[in-house]
């Protein structure tokens, strides 16, 4: 399938739940490991091997569903965003989205390349380094990046493929009120949820010397080979 054709086949929207939206991403991560890979230039091939969803539904209302790690969203940066077209590539400090966003139905909704294979190499686990591997200098100047989906013969019966959803990788979990909502604090930030010696270790993570607990939503699929 043609990339832009995978990512209109989610089905998100105000009326989802967590479970329909985790089953979304599973039939997404088959088409996108194993349906196709980048090439870069007509020279380079990028295949995914690991990659991790966000979905965040934007405005206010206790059904919405939100995530708070999410970079590109209003509740992240405070202002309204304009929303990406489909497919779209948007470079942050963790790496490169691919985004599917939705203004009508005022979602936003992307997979972060998390692990990937240039030329069906070694796995780069270290997601930065695709900012050489796909955007790598030694462009003409004056000419385009030119970077296309190609579609690639599935060898196996894809609804064969059982992949499983893990947490997604130093994702914390937020605080929530009596509501169940997001808490935020004075400057409109949403809290993370930090670890007490009562939560089990393997429903925990450390980052910048501070534990935290992980965030439940099993929304990161890795290629099985």
């Amino acid at each position: 399938m043609k990339l832009n054709d995978i990512l209109q086949s989610f089905n998100g929207g105000h009326f989802s739940t967590e479970e329909a939206i985790t089953a979304e991403f599973a039939k997404l991560a088959k088409l996108l490991l194993y349906g196709g890979h980048f090439r870069v230039m007509d020279s380079k091939n990028i295949y995914l091997e690991e990659i991790e969803f966000y979905y965040h539904e934007e405005g206010d209302g206790k059904n919405k569903i939100k995530d708070p790690i999410m970079y590109h969203t209003n509740d992240h940066e405070g202002k309204t965003l304009p929303y990406f077209k489909l497919g779209r590539f948007n470079m942050h400090t963790s790496g490169v989205d691919v985004t599917f966003e939705n203004k009508e139905e005022a979602y936003r909704a992307s997979f972060l390349i998390r692990a990937y294979s240039v030329d069906k190499g070694d796995i780069e686990h270290r997601s930065t380094y695709i900012y050489d591997d796909m955007f790598y200098m030694g462009f003409p100047m004056g000419e385009p990046i030119e970077i296309e989906w190609i579609e690639d013969e599935i060898d196996k019966k894809i609804e064969n493929i059982n992949l499983e959803g893990t947490w997604r990788i130093n994702v914390p979990d937020y605080e929530k009120n009596e509501l169940g909502e997001y808490e935020k604090d004075e400057k409109g930030k949403y809290i993370k949820k930090v670890a007490s010696d009562s939560i089990c270790q393997k429903d925990t993570f450390v980052y910048s010397k501070v534990k935290y607990v992980k965030c439940p939503r099993l929304w990161r699929f890795t290629k099985q080979h």
